[in-house]
């Protein structure tokens, strides 16, 4: 039987007793998978490892668990992928977090665009998601989500090569054959209302190389999950 995983963000070592306090995961274990005394678990940190533990006390303030075993976790992908998805309604953004993170992204960027009907997120929740998401998945690593800031601040802020998805303009696998996956790539996902004219100015002013899917119009958060995976896997 599989083993369930639970990220943790403290450091994790073999043969080490671990004290737990987290009430969302002490609630998780107790009423949600009803572990008890001598069940045994999954830690990872994002070391590069993940433990096979044994509970050795669980309760409602506090559980302590024992390493036993180390191994390595799934490889990370070899491209480093930054998502900057404009800001859309809250179920849709949470899905894109959670399916990207399945695929492999490493960050989330929200991006306030012109034509964004909203213009805040639960950062809280979005990075719970992102943590259940690679705890199921079992990648080694849990991506960051960022606040969220305007399109000409984050990409100021980025270091790596830059695409923006936009449709019409040329398609994305050829372009990608280009590059090297030896720089982060940072992705651009416009919103419902897609992008501006004043917005694609702005990327052809940093020289952001615009590209597309197909000739399919995808919601926001099917673009940034199709996209994700057009370079991850």
């Amino acid at each position: 039987m599989r083993l369930h995983r639970f990220y943790i963000p403290e450091p994790i070592g073999k043969d080490q007793t671990i004290h737990v306090g987290n009430r969302d995961l002490l609630h998780q274990w107790a009423k949600v998978f009803r572990f008890a005394i001598g069940d045994t678990i999954i830690l990872f940190s994002g070391d590069g490892f993940e433990y096979e533990a044994v509970i050795e006390l669980i309760s409602k303030k506090e559980a302590i668990v024992h390493t036993i075993n180390a191994s390595r976790t799934v490889p990370a992908p070899k491209i480093t992928l930054h998502v900057f998805l404009s800001v859309i309604k809250k179920a849709r953004f949470e899905l894109a977090v959670e399916k990207c993170t399945e695929i492999g992204a490493a960050a989330f960027h929200p991006v306030i665009a012109e034509h964004n009907d909203k213009r805040e997120l639960n950062i809280e929740r979005l990075k719970k998601i992102a943590i259940e998401a690679a705890e199921q998945s079992g990648r080694g690593t849990v991506p960051g989500v960022g606040e969220p800031e305007k399109l000409e601040a984050a990409i100021k802020k980025f270091s790596g090569k830059m695409f923006v998805l936009d449709f019409g303009a040329e398609n994305f696998s050829k372009a990608f054959e280009k590059f090297s996956a030896l720089v982060p790539v940072g992705v651009f996902v416009g919103p419902e209302g897609g992008w501006t004219d004043a917005e694609r100015t702005l990327f052809k002013k940093y020289r952001i190389q615009q590209v597309s899917l197909g000739t399919q119009v995808l919601r926001a958060e099917t673009a940034a999950i199709a996209g994700s995976a057009a370079i991850l896997l």
